[in-house]
């Protein structure tokens, strides 16, 4: 069927495919049901192409867009379009953004890992405990890596003993210092110069290899260099009994009056170095030497 045949009513057919509605049925006149008189119907005839036809239909549309464009800006106000852009950018930010809130920026040493990567895809990266960058300071119990902090009391037990015997020092408190200023033997001062204790050189006028420059408290420190850590054991504990530091064997074994007491005196200038002496003798039970 047509277009403008569609337009005629089921029992009535359009003379010469002519579109036509029922016309109204004059008072007084003679004619009979049924009678209908061609008229054109919205403009639309048989002949119409799709475009005009599309025409037709974009002008009659056209009056209820503009009133139903109307009435979305009359509900819906700029600012509200505004806060649903705002809230559109941030979901993509979130949810996309490879530096979003959903990623960090550093995860175990490698930058930019998002916190839903799971162990099997990040790669493997050496956890290191050591906070400060100097690395001839003191470092805490936290600090210390157990394998090595044992493997360190272990192998100098025997020597801290010693040394407790002919000078009275506890040997937890020469095991304790040995750990937190040598790194249990691995920092930079005790593999180059074998020196476990942190001992500066104050001599104007050493020999050649007596010590080396290390950035401590100033750039211009210089620290003991011995052939071997057993003599850096010795030096310490020969400092230790006399001196300023003798009157310390008053307190005998008690372990907190030496870290306190070397603390006062000024063996170190770390505020903590008491409360990090303490934390390491009682963490690996160091106290038990001093029997």
């Amino acid at each position: 069927m047509s277009i403008g045949k569609a337009m005629y009513n089921d029992e009535h057919e359009a003379p010469n495919g002519a579109s036509i509605v029922p016309s109204q049925r004059r008072k007084g006149s003679g004619a009979k049901k049924g009678n209908y008189k061609p008229v054109r119907a919205y403009g639309v005839t048989e002949s119409m192409s799709m475009g005009s036809l599309l025409q037709q239909i974009w002008v009659r549309l056209r009056p209820a867009l503009a009133s139903l464009r109307y009435r979305w800006h009359g509900t819906v106000q700029q600012k509200n379009l505004v806060k649903l852009a705002v809230l559109a950018g941030f979901g993509y930010f979130v949810l996309y953004s490879d530096k979003g809130f959903f990623s960090e920026s550093s995860n175990n040493g490698i930058e930019g890992a998002s916190i839903f990567e799971t162990d099997s895809d990040a790669p493997k990266a050496r956890k290191t405990k050591y906070k400060s960058t100097n690395d001839a300071a003191p470092v805490s119990a936290s600090e210390l890596f157990k394998q090595e902090a044992n493997a360190y009391i272990e192998q100098y037990a025997s020597v801290a003993r010693k040394e407790h015997s002919e000078y009275g020092i506890p040997a937890s408190i020469s095991l304790a210092q040995g750990l937190i200023e040598s790194r249990a033997g691995t920092s930079k001062l005790a593999k180059s110069n074998n020196n476990h204790f942190g001992m500066k050189c104050f001599s104007r006028h050493c020999k050649k290899g007596h010590c080396s420059n290390f950035t401590d408290d100033t750039h211009k420190d210089f620290f003991r260099k011995y052939t071997n850590p057993m003599d850096s054991w010795r030096d310490h504990s020969r400092m230790l009994s006399k001196g300023r530091y003798a009157r310390l064997k008053r307190f005998g074994n008690n372990y907190r009056e030496w870290a306190y007491g070397l603390k006062s005196i000024g063996y170190a200038t770390d505020r903590t170095y008491a409360e990090k002496l303490i934390g390491v003798i009682e963490r690996y039970d160091l106290h038990q030497y001093d029997r």
